[in-house]
Parts: structure tokens; C-alpha cells; sequence
């Protein structure tokens, strides 16, 4: 019982970092110059090519940065949380976070920028390496999935059942999830100093 609820619990906090909400948008602004069908494949491919980003992450993230690079685990979450603190900060201040560049090939941008870094970016990655530090690699694959298998049918979802999505009313909601990023991303940071102060006196 208690995994599973390590499991709920950390596939929510992947999904606040994925940010479902930025995708509505992207959906949107997708529909104004490509067809159904070509969106639906871009979300599949790129929720695929983003689950497995994040999963090859969870896996060696850890012994990436404790074995080649030496960086302790509290300072990854300094800086994940800085990172997260930025991203929630600019959420806040700007109401969206999609930026596309004009493509003729719309599957040209499965794997950037949709892919990595929409859903598989720098906090999301970050999240998968420090749930996988906590929880152990069954936990992290499985937050990762369910908040993947999520992000994709909130696209599909928004593809055929809204025509139009209004830019302002979304920005309200993508400003809320911000003010929840910032908050995440600065726990994360005390976490880390609190980390790194009690193992310095021991």
C-alpha cells in the first residue's frame, strides 16, 4: 500500500514538472497549421521518445553524476530546484511557456522541442533522477509512466475536444501551476542545503 502511494505521489509531482497545461496550448497552436492526423502522431512519437528520455535518466542519471562527476545528490537538488524555481517564476510571469519554430515537416518537432525539452526537460529529468535516488527505479518507471500516459491524453483530449482554446483563460490556469513550480523547486532547494549542512557536520 505503501508504494503505491509512493508511486501516486511522485507521478504527480512528475506531471506538475511535465506541466500538462503548456501542452494544451501547444495542441492549440499546432491546429492552426497542421492536420489532425499528423498532431496525433507527434503526440504519440513525442510522449514516447519523452518517457523514454526521462526512464534512460532515472536509470544512470544517479551514477552519472556520482561516479564520473562526483555531484552529491543534495546539490542536484539545489539546482533542480533553481531550475524549477526559474521555470515556475517565468510560468508566472508570462502565462505560457511554448515556443515553436515554423515547420514545413510537423514530425520534425517530435523529438525537439516537443520531446525534450516540453516534457523531458530540465526538471522533469531532474525529478526522475532524485524519485529514483528515494524510491528505487520501480517507483520512478512507474511515476514516470502514469504521468506520461496523462500528459499524452491531455493532448488527445485537447486535439479533438476543444477547437479553441482561449490563450487568456489558459494563462491563468499555467500561472497557478507556476506558483505550484516555484514552491516545489524552492523546497527542493532547502532540501538540498539542509542536505548538504547535516552531512558537512557529521
Amino acid at each position: 500500500m505503501s508504494e503505491w502511494l509512493s508511486i501516486l505521489s511522485s507521478a504527480l509531482l512528475m506531471l506538475i514538472m511535465i506541466d500538462p497545461s503548456d501542452k494544451i496550448l501547444l495542441v492549440s497552436l499546432l491546429r492552426e497549421d497542421f492536420h489532425i492526423e499528423d498532431i496525433r502522431t507527434l503526440i504519440v512519437r513525442a510522449n514516447l521518445i519523452g518517457f523514454i528520455l526521462l526512464v534512460l535518466f532515472a536509470l544512470t542519471g544517479k551514477i552519472i553524476l556520482q561516479e564520473i562527476f562526483h555531484i552529491d545528490l543534495n546539490a542536484l537538488r539545489v539546482a533542480g530546484g533553481f531550475v524549477l524555481f526559474k521555470i515556475g517564476l517565468e510560468a508566472l510571469e508570462s502565462g505560457g511557456m511554448v515556443t515553436l519554430k515554423k515547420e514545413k515537416n510537423i514530425l520534425a518537432l517530435a523529438a525537439v522541442p516537443v520531446a525534450t525539452p516540453l516534457i523531458a526537460g530540465p526538471a522533469a529529468i531532474t525529478t526522475a533522477i532524485t524519485l529514483t535516488a528515494e524510491y528505487g527505479i520501480t517507483v520512478s518507471t512507474a511515476a514516470i509512466f502514469i504521468a506520461i500516459l496523462l500528459t499524452a491524453m491531455v493532448m488527445i483530449v485537447t486535439l479533438y475536444a476543444l477547437k479553441n482554446v482561449r490563450k487568456t483563460t489558459l494563462g491563468v490556469f499555467i500561472r497557478i501551476i507556476g506558483l505550484f513550480t516555484m514552491a516545489i523547486g524552492a523546497q527542493m532547494m532547502v532540501q538540498g542545503v539542509v542536505g548538504i549542512y547535516l552531512s558537512m557536520i557529521q
